[in-house]
């Protein structure tokens, strides 16, 4: 599985999910979208606002996360 955040060091809901992810053990790339590149690639996503997370899981499976959804995050990545 492979998780990816793009988020913004000046939001308060992507530090707190930063810090969900990993007191669950999950591993995550961070990608802050201050970098013109990772805001072009959030764009290209689809993404509106931070945080956004990317799962990808074997067999092609992704999944997407708009904001701090911590059920969602649970539903996904906690509980596989």
């Amino acid at each position: 599985m492979e998780v990816i955040v793009y988020s913004s060091n000046r939001c308060g809901f992507c530090a707190k999910q930063n810090e969900y992810l990993t007191e669950n053990g999950v591993v995550f790339e961070e990608k802050d979208i201050n970098n013109a590149v990772f805001f072009q690639e959030l764009k290209e996503l689809g993404g509106t606002g931070v945080p956004f997370t990317i799962v990808k899981k074997a067999g092609g499976n992704v999944s997407t996360i708009a904001g701090f959804d911590r059920e969602k995050l649970s539903e996904i990545l906690i509980q596989q």
